[in-house]
């Protein structure tokens, strides 16, 4: 990845949805590290066919892709997975995609590995899937794909929670899907670790996995957000109704396991799982404190 003759020039990223959630992560946690040099093309750009172009004049070392978790399903993405081929095919420098847990449908029943061939079977699944595989076809690009993302920015489902909570409105949810969520905070941490390992010389390509630590069902996950704003907020001391189908009465619950395994990012970068629920804490914390 590295081919300047200056060794402490700043890695320059082409960084693709500088203004999603992760964009902005991305953006906001480096602030303050020189060693990084963001360049944000607008979307216009990004879903511009005949604009192509205007890549070549920009000079950069890695591509980051960090608009297909939240454009998949946008009718235009054609056209942005036509950006990423040809970012890809002119190899400027490698790209990284960051893609979720969500390509698999969670039927194994154990955690997937990298091996695992994506079976998800929803709209949003098979637009990642078919832009994993545009990615996968040249040597040099990496897919990251990670658990449940969370923020406390945007419509992020930590803050839907809490405007629920705040709105009086009935907590019911479907508790058929097991999975990890993850900070964002802790997805921009490891994309800068292995971004500055390939940087430097490290030449690990291909399918990465990372989550956080530990599991938990989707019930769970508002449980764990009303207990911390329960701190905060008398409204939150309410019970998640669990939703599930029903045969003749009888409750039909097939538990989903949507989760990672992390074994291979530890194993080729060094880069350990670290748990969600205190981040979650003090996310919480934070926006009840600037509301």
């Amino acid at each position: 990845m590295n081919n300047k003759q200056d060794i402490n020039a700043p890695i320059r990223i082409l960084l693709l949805g500088s203004g999603t959630e992760v964009g902005t992560a991305f953006l906001k946690l480096t602030q303050n590290k020189p060693e990084f040099e963001w360049l944000c093309p607008d979307e216009a750009l990004l879903l511009d066919a005949t604009r192509r172009d205007e890549f070549k004049a920009m000079a950069f070392d890695v591509v980051i892709d960090a608009l297909s978790l939240r454009h998949a399903l946008q009718s235009d993405y054609d056209t942005f997975l036509g950006t990423l081929t040809f970012l890809s095919q002119e190899a400027f420098a490698p790209l990284i995609m960051l893609s979720s847990a969500r390509v698999f449908s969670g039927n194994k029943g154990l955690a997937y590995s990298e091996k695992d061939e994506p079976d998800g079977t929803s709209s949003y699944a098979k637009a990642l899937i078919r832009a994993e595989t545009e990615v996968l076809n040249h040597p040099h690009n990496i897919v990251l794909r990670t658990g449940w993302l969370f923020s406390g920015q945007g419509d992020d489902f930590v803050c839907r929670t809490l405007e629920s909570i705040q709105g009086g409105v009935n907590l019911a949810y479907k508790d058929d899907l097991i999975g990890s969520p993850t900070p964002v905070s802790d997805l921009v941490r490891v994309v800068l670790s292995m971004l500055n390992q390939g940087h430097y010389g490290a030449e690990n390509k291909g399918i990465y996995h990372y989550c956080c630590a530990e599991e938990i069902s989707w019930v769970g996950l508002v449980e764990a957000i009303l207990a911390t704003a329960a701190q905060y907020d008398s409204r939150a001391q309410v019970d998640v109704e669990a939703q599930s189908d029903t045969v003749e009465g009888v409750p039909q619950v097939a538990m989903k396991r949507q989760s990672l395994s992390c074994r291979k990012v530890f194993n080729h970068f060094g880069i350990k799982q670290r748990p969600w629920r205190s981040k979650l804490r003090s996310l919480v914390k934070e926006l009840y404190q600037v509301s």
